[in-house]
């Protein structure tokens, strides 16, 4: 969850860190800091500070350094409070290895144990600190860096990832990587190292992902990789990433989830151009005829995700179920895994995660490939460990999303399982030629529709200026808007703080019901659909309880616009589709309240964009 970056070249590193930290710095924002070899002084500097990422770049206004290899960190505290001496980077008791490290050491505390007995002295709680001073502790033996770190990480358990330097040899960087991300950056006479491509993009185009157990030597003109599973040098290839650095950026937006939500309608526009190349047809360029046969033999089906992916998991099992007539569960990554699930080679276990590089979605993915089945994974990010070891990949084309809130990606993956299940009933034959080629009709609209929310939505700004004081609120909805409600709350809870439940509305008369007052308010969900007339008596319910109704419904529904104190109107479109539109307003209505309640709506509290540790 943290951010790393690394540089070694013939420009000045601090800048270089910096700008990567600033794009990384979606991926915690505790503390930052950064380590460097100072060529004029041939020393080893280390600044860090608590807080946020300006708080060190103010710091660092007081040095002239000369640098030309370093590391930066980004830190979501796990082991020890966001402080300086728990910033990242460390150093080993003998001053001379610098590390930063993302995930977690599992066993740390007997490692430290150990090293304490050698009267190893630790000046800090973190784990990290315990990984540098063991990989110290064997370079005094050894005398030499690379072996030192591969004897080290063979001792440690747990995901993890770092990049490392030493002061005596001040040309090369070593990095590690155990399921967390890691990518190299190629440049000329210069190489970079970051968790993400993000903080690449401003230098180079051309990157390797690492693969787990891959240890790689990074020096200005050279990459090497070792891999500890063959135990041999190997061959990683190059690709090129394609989008542009402009995607992530603010381009004169407050916010990066502001601006997010408005790239939403060219978002489904992409994904229907890519994927609907023709009328009645559904392409996906990454599932091979191989694959295809088997998802013609399929018998179950189980989303697995975490958070937002698995409310997009919730609606894209209900669309599956609907239209391919296959049983198909949703559940969290972290009960997957730990469950014992049933499987065999007639399941297909679909992972959808943003980041590809979710830790509880990774576990799941490789017990349910250990167990025979089938995967299948639903991935922004390209080159993403998810997406390198499932069976076969679908790449959602959200590109980057920076705003810790999912908006966007949501969007994406709920148009990409949308399109999956249509996709599966056609090539099980499960829906006409005819029906198909209408459904897609309707679907090539929704950009155009989901413009149209986005340009009327400012409605919906007296709405949170009446509210945004307000401490508790109720989400309500049916059918495929039952997972709209749980993402409705989810984004308030997670962006301005305020607490918000979603329910299914079916639900409201077996417990819910006794919250509903004049004070809380009870966002509806009651697009045009087959249980619109159930929606409609649970508002009635709450409004004979002097409830405060704020409904999304669809345009025309004059009796839910006459009873609700704030309506919003989306287009009338089929109910399956309608999950891509109803969100929206909440997205808004989630922001404008965090806005309001002066929240750092691009980094709430305690929370990381990617999840890589469990």
């Amino acid at each position: 969850m943290c951010g790393i970056i690394g540089y070694v070249g013939y420009r000045n590193t601090v800048p270089v860190l910096i700008t990567g930290l600033e794009r990384l710095e979606y991926r915690g924002y505790d503390s930052a800091g950064i380590a460097c070899v100072d060529h004029q002084k041939d020393g080893l500097i280390l600044i860090k500070e608590k807080g946020k990422l300006g708080v060190l770049k103010e710091k660092l206004g007081d040095f002239a350094i000369e640098a030309h290899i370093g590391i930066g960190h980004t830190r979501w505290a796990t082991h020890g409070e966001p402080s300086r001496a728990n910033a990242h980077p460390h150093v080993d008791a003998s001053g001379k290895i610098a590390l930063v490290h993302n995930g977690i050491l599992e066993n740390y505390a007997a490692v430290k144990s150990i090293l304490q007995k050698k009267r190893v002295r630790f000046l800090s709680q973190t784990d990290t600190e315990v990984g540098v001073n063991l990989i110290g502790a064997y370079y005094r033996k050894t005398g030499k860096l690379f072996d030192a770190v591969k004897r080290a990480v063979q001792e440690l358990h747990g995901y993890f990832a770092f990049v490392l330097f030493s002061k005596e040899d001040p040309e090369t960087l070593i990095a590690y990587k155990r399921s967390n991300p890691l990518v190299i950056g190629l440049g000329q006479g210069e190489n970079f190292v970051a968790s993400d491509v993000t903080a690449l993009i401003p230098y180079t185009r051309q990157v390797i992902y690492l693969e787990d157990e891959d240890l790689a030597v990074i020096t200005a003109q050279k990459i090497s990789v070792y891999s500890l599973k063959t135990k041999t040098w190997v061959k990683r290839h190059p690709t090129t990433v394609h989008w542009d650095v402009s995607q992530a950026q603010k381009q004169g937006f407050p916010h990066f989830m502001l601006k997010e939500m408005y790239e939403q309608p060219e978002v489904l526009k992409n994904i229907l151009a890519k994927r609907t190349p023709g009328s009645g047809e559904i392409f996906f360029d990454t599932l091979d005829k191989k694959f295809q046969k088997r998802l013609r033999e399929i018998e179950r089906v189980s989303m697995i995700s975490c958070g937002t992916a698995y409310h997009a998991g919730l609606v894209g099992a209900i669309a599956l179920e609907q239209y391919t007539r296959l049983p198909c569960r949703t559940q969290v990554s972290s009960e997957f895994r730990y469950g014992d699930p049933i499987l065999n080679t007639k399941d297909l276990v679909v992972l959808i995660t943003q980041s590809g590089e979710t830790a509880d979605t990774l576990a799941a993915l490789r017990e349910a490939k250990a167990k025979g089945a089938a995967t299948l994974a639903v991935v922004n990010v390209v080159g993403s460990t998810i997406a390198r070891e499932a069976d076969a990949v679908i790449y959602t084309h959200a590109g980057p999303e920076i705003g810790v809130a999912s908006t966007k990606a949501y969007i994406a993956q709920l148009a990409t399982l949308l399109l999956l299940a249509f996709y599966m009933a056609k090539i099980r034959k499960t829906i006409s030629p005819a029906d198909l080629k209408e459904l897609l009709r309707e679907f090539k609209k929704m950009p155009q529709h989901c413009a149209r929310v986005l340009k009327d939505i400012k409605k919906f700004e007296s709405c949170a200026e009446k509210h945004y004081t307000r401490r508790n609120f109720l989400y309500l909805g049916r059918g495929c808007n039952y997972p709209t409600a749980l993402e409705g709350a989810l984004k308030l809870k997670e962006i301005s703080y305020a607490h918000a439940h979603g329910y299914a509305a079916g639900e409201m008369k077996h417990g819910p019901i006794a919250l509903i007052d004049h004070e809380q308010p009870v966002i509806c969900i009651a697009p045009e659909s087959k249980t619109y007339d159930k929606m409609i008596s649970n508002v009635q319910e709450i409004l004979a309880r002097d409830g405060i109704v704020i409904a999304i419904g669809t345009d025309g529904q004059k009796d839910l616009k006459k009873m609700a104190d704030d309506f919003f109107a989306i287009p009338r479109v089929p109910e399956i589709l309608s999950a891509i539109l109803t969100v929206i307003p909440l997205q808004f209505l989630a922001y404008k309240i965090a806005v309001l309640n002066g929240r750092d709506v691009d980094q709430p509290r305690n929370l990381a964009k990617s999840v890589t540790v469990e």
